[in-house]
């Protein structure tokens, strides 16, 4: 079953909100926004151990960026004053999902000993990709100009530690006859478990834009060459949490209209 997209976002939003205002008494001490909640979406690049594109012997890691895009949704988030509003240590939860997209008909395949990717000359695909997902858990260097998101600019910086809870590749076209196929394979495919991304996120208000860097293999070291992710995209913060009691009613209705604009 699909969602749509406002539908989605909505409810992560009213999620978002049901935490924030857990534990909270009237009386409670405000609590200063951070800039992890929300929803990113954008495009990934696969690069070399030199931040290059190109893989002169293993050519199949050259991916697709048009089928490259990923998103990640941003749940929870909280953020430890160490200067009032304008630094602080910003920690939570999302759960990502990155897609990995293939060239030339390169269909990826793995044993107990090496990862690689085989070119397939009697089949083409229109959609041919690796999708892996995880859950992840943020420690950023937070900057702001205000306590709540209205009118705030911010920067942040730091590290995201995450744990791969799935993956799957996807090969989807036609054959000779016409008939289409959509095949799926569910496996572990020798990835890394755990990845680390060091990653800077900058923006106004609800809108920002983020650029992530892998510093751990896409593949455990011992069974391909180093593959390390690079991402960047727009983000679309979640402006409720460390609201005011008295502002609560207005959040969502301005939420909304956020998203009707998108």
């Amino acid at each position: 079953m699909k969602f749509p997209f406002k539908t989605s976002i909505s409810i992560l939003f009213s999620f978002s909100l049901a935490y924030s205002s857990l534990g909270q008494s009237d009386d409670a001490k405000p609590r200063y926004e951070a800039h992890w909640a929300g929803v990113d979406i954008g495009v990934s690049m696969l690069t070399n151990e030199d931040m290059g594109m190109e893989f002169a012997n293993n050519m199949y890691w050259e991916n697709d960026i048009a089928q490259s895009f990923f998103i990640h949704f941003n749940m929870l988030e909280y953020k430890i004053p160490i200067f009032k509003q304008y630094l602080g240590l910003t920690t939570g939860l999302g759960w990502h999902m990155n897609n990995y997209g293939f060239k030339d008909d390169y269909v990826l395949s793995y044993n107990d000993s090496v990862v690689t990717a085989n070119q397939d000359l009697n089949q083409e695909y229109d959609r041919n990709y690796l999708s892996v997902h995880y859950l992840s858990v943020p420690l950023l260097l937070d900057f702001a100009t205000e306590r709540l998101t209205k009118k705030s600019f911010y920067l942040c910086a730091g590290v995201v530690g995450s744990l791969r809870i799935g993956s799957r590749t996807t090969l989807r076209g036609k054959y000779e006859n016409g008939d289409k196929f959509n095949n799926v394979r569910r496996a572990k495919f020798n990835l890394n478990p755990i990845a680390f991304d060091a990653t800077v996120r900058m923006g106004y208000q609800s809108w920002g834009l983020f650029a992530t860097y892998s510093i751990t293999s896409l593949y455990k070291n011992d069974k391909t060459v180093g593959v390390y992710p690079l991402r960047f995209g727009a983000t679309l913060n979640i402006p409720s949490i460390g609201k005011d009691k008295s502002d609560e009613g207005r959040s969502f209705e301005e939420f909304e209209e956020t998203i009707d604009s998108l």
